[in-house]
């Protein structure tokens, strides 16, 4: 009866479980900061632009340091989400690791599109990107690892994880719509619609005072879990019974690498977000945006007045998405909704294929094709928006779930494994970009925008844009048929968590 009591609204009453809860405006300010990675993550985007015109890297050299230094970044999240744990946790972790990253990663920008660009040519220009990449990628790193705690600590309670995630959707999502609008719109015209070195340093101050923005807000609204009592490991391990009772002396690498290896809904969790960012990542590339948005379409401003329109209608869909998720929990809704991209991937195919290289110019003008082409977007943004919010509220529950498991608590830890086999996987998007773009044409030269559309640049930009999301959804449906934590299995996760914590404070008691 407590279940047809409680409803979806009251998550407590109907599953017997005391969650932790938060307000609306800490679940917004909360999910800040993924703003601010957000909009890192996008001006990096164009960094095979910088490498060529500021420091004369050729563009297959350029996606190769771009790969290692994706490596590089995967490796650093690993060492730094460990001493995120193992910082004192009477320090306010999350909010130092937000504001010194953040510093740390502004620098790096700076430098790399404005300071130091043009400054240097040659072996010195290769050696000079390079340093200025580490350094950006060092405070992206702790800024992140910071920020991907949060949605993990601020709430507990299954009705609320999903606006979490839908939170923070949003800002994945309207963050880029912002900044498309104001790049195709107020910078890209005052440089003749090209991506120069003036450009992108423009654009880069401007990318800063937003990340720093976000950044604020987040500091503000995770003052009040960014606490102690947060950090604490569950004293009670059912693994290691002559330890009940005593709190746990830190995260070793031991507990780091089982994570990896015991925790199957872990491998699960991972390869299924993996895939996903393998494919998007590929496909958001400047290089391949170009060629889909000022080459065939041949209008950027074309291009972002469509963004706008799906992303806006998009996110009322992800809204009822979110609902769906809360309802059905993140298995069952990753598997629906993997469906359904997958279905939108192949009529945006096949609708391309018949417009053709010549044809998809009619989407940049109002007619049929371009209201066609706007409502296979909206729905093709709506179910991966969807998707974004299944994927944070799985991380959730794999973290509670390993704390059910082995009286672990370390939701950076478990962010590190996950960011550094992602960023591993991943760190070959920008080479195969570049690979992708060279394979038609593009060899000491990068797509601008007035280049002849042809058959080859439309095969290859609907290939990596429409054709790599399917892959990842395909890999997402077979990962959910080995996945166990369904809405059901969730439940019980929080009442043993529950039990256990209440077991551990009456023996230290």
């Amino acid at each position: 009866m407590a279940e047809k009591k409680g409803g979806m609204l009251n998550a407590s009453a109907r599953d017997g479980v005391q969650y932790r809860k938060a307000t609306i405006l800490q679940m917004i300010l909360g999910s800040a900061n993924n703003g601010c990675g957000i909009v890192f993550y996008l001006l990096m985007m164009y960094a095979s632009y910088i490498g060529t015109e500021g420091y004369g890297i050729v563009t297959g050299l350029v996606g190769g340091i771009l790969m290692a230094m994706r490596i590089f970044d995967g490796v650093t999240d690993a060492l730094i989400a460990t001493a995120f744990e193992k910082m004192s946790p009477k320090l306010p972790k999350v909010r130092i690791f937000l504001v010194s990253g953040w510093l740390l990663a502004s620098l790096g920008v700076i430098l790399m599109y404005d300071w130091a660009a043009g400054k240097f040519k040659g072996v010195a220009g290769v050696i000079v990107f390079i340093i200025v990449y580490v350094v950006y990628i060092m405070g992206y790193t702790i800024n992140g690892m910071g920020g991907g705690t949060i949605g993990i600590m601020i709430t507990n309670d299954p009705t609320q994880r999903p606006m979490i995630g839908l939170l923070s959707t949003m800002f994945s999502y309207l963050t880029p719509m912002l900044l498309t609008n104001v790049m195709a719109f107020l910078i890209l015209p005052r440089h003749n619609n090209q991506y120069d070195m003036a450009c992108l340093a423009e654009a880069c101050w401007l990318y800063v005072a937003l990340s720093g923005f976000f950044m604020l807000l987040c500091c503000i609204g995770v003052r009040k879990v960014d606490v102690p009592e947060m950090y604490e490991a569950l004293a009670v391990n059912d693994a290691d019974k002559p330890k009940e009772g005593k709190k746990k002396s830190g995260i070793t690498f031991k507990d780091i690498m089982a994570v990896l290896k015991d925790n199957k809904e872990t491998q699960m969790y991972m390869l299924t977000c993996i895939s996903d960012k393998f494919a998007q990542q590929i496909g958001s590339q400047s290089v391949i945006t170009t060629l889909m948005s000022g080459v065939l379409i041949g209008s950027y401003t074309a291009a972002a007045m469509i963004g706008n329109v799906t992303m806006i209608v998009g996110l009322g869909f992800a809204f009822f998405g979110g609902i769906f998720v809360a309802r059905y929990g993140a298995k069952k809704s990753t598997t629906v909704w993997s469906w359904a991209s997958i279905a939108l991937g192949v009529i945006s195919i096949v609708y391309c294929v018949i417009l053709g290289p010549k044809g998809m110019s009619k989407i940049g003008v109002m007619g049929v094709p371009l209201i066609i082409y706007c409502i296979l977007q909206i729905g093709f943004t709506a179910t991966k928006m969807v998707l974004t919010t299944t994927g944070n509220a799985m991380r959730a529950d794999v973290v509670d779930y390993e704390l059910e498991r082995s009286g672990n608590y370390f939701p950076a830890v478990l962010a590190g494994v996950y960011n550094f086999i992602d960023k591993l996987i991943t760190s070959v998007s920008s080479l195969i970009a570049g690979f992708c773009i060279m394979a038609i044409g593009y060899v000491n030269t990068v797509p601008q925008m007035g280049d002849k559309p042809t058959w080859p640049i439309l095969i290859m930009g609907i290939a990596v844009t429409f054709g790599l999301p399917i892959i990842g959804w395909l890999i997402n449906v077979i990962c959910m048929k080995h996945y166990s934590l369904d809405k059901e299995r969730m439940v019980q996760v929080a009442k043993n968590v529950a039990e256990k914590k209440k077991k551990a404070q009456a023996q230290q008691g």
